[in-house]
């Protein structure tokens, strides 16, 4: 009996060990503190004292709804509620060479990036329209300027230097950059209680005619992934720490949003992660 309770005791994470890499990161990111509790453990303490656990005793996790083949083409893939941190990195995001997806079992869970935390954004970009509206800023973005948060303004501006003078040297990837499906929109995510990503000023949508959404398909077919977006494009928003539901086995193939959490090498050990890129995790 003694062997196995000292087993336990030395396998069970102390407060003496430190809070965890995808943990620590997070104030580089986002407003809030690390703290650890007692009761709890290590977790993010936000604004108003809310706690958020890195690793809950107990890990509900509530489907809000992913059914392939249901309507609405302006929708943004629905989102899985959470309650802890660690979620955030259990399916890793991995950069890097476009990967064609098997998308055969509608069912399989493969959208790295699709769990968030909306207390996180809610407390670090604004938790209102007119909060968010208020700390936006303007970004050209190939001929036009769109609003974009100001904590995500300069990596987009820094996604469109990655990108002129390639656009110069190969015209076929601006029809991809223009006329675009747009940035913010104060909105919630269809058949969901979460607000898109959109909503906080962090995501933009490529031009939508060159794209590839999972709900377009004809209702009843199996998910078959698609995607005409050049690597090129993916490779340049990805270094400035955006993530890309082309990635997703519910793919969104025009969309981007900056979630440099699951890209920086600042969070390298988090729950299962694997980076293959990255990004200044200071920037």
């Amino acid at each position: 009996m003694l062997p196995a309770v000292l087993a336990l005791l030395a396998a069970a994470p102390t407060r003496d060990a430190g809070p965890p890499p995808g943990l620590s990161c997070l104030t580089t990111f986002y407003a809030g503190e690390v703290h650890h509790r007692p009761d709890a453990g290590w977790g993010f303490v936000i604004d108003g004292g809310t706690f958020i656990p890195w690793r809950a005793q107990a890990r509900p996790v509530r489907d809000i709804g992913v059914s392939p083949g249901d309507g609405g083409e302006e929708d943004e893939e629905e989102s899985k509620e959470v309650i802890d941190l660690e979620s955030i990195y259990a399916v890793p995001y991995v950069a890097g060479p476009i990967v064609r997806l098997d998308a055969s079992d509608a069912g399989a869970i493969d959208d790295p990036g699709r769990v968030r935390i909306e207390q996180l954004f809610l407390t670090t970009y604004g938790q209102s329209r007119g909060e968010v509206f208020d700390r936006l800023a303007k970004v050209r973005f190939f001929g036009l300027r769109y609003p974009f948060h100001e904590l995500a303004a300069e990596p987009l501006r820094r996604v469109v230097a990655r990108l002129e003078p390639q656009v110069q040297e190969n015209p076929k990837l601006k029809p991809f950059l223009t006329e675009i499906g747009g940035t913010f929109i104060w909105r919630k995510i269809a058949r969901s209680k979460n607000l898109s990503t959109h909503a906080f000023g962090i995501a933009i949508d490529l031009n939508v005619d060159r794209a590839h959404y999972w709900r377009w398909q004809r209702r009843g077919e199996p998910l078959k992934w698609n995607n005409k977006v050049p690597q090129a494009i993916v490779d340049a928003f990805e270094a400035e720490g955006f993530i890309w539901g082309g990635r997703w086995l519910h793919y969104d193939t025009m969309h981007f949003e900056y979630r440099p959490e699951l890209l920086s090498p600042l969070c390298r050990g988090g729950a299962g992660m694997v980076l293959d890129a990255g990004v200044d995790g200071g920037r």
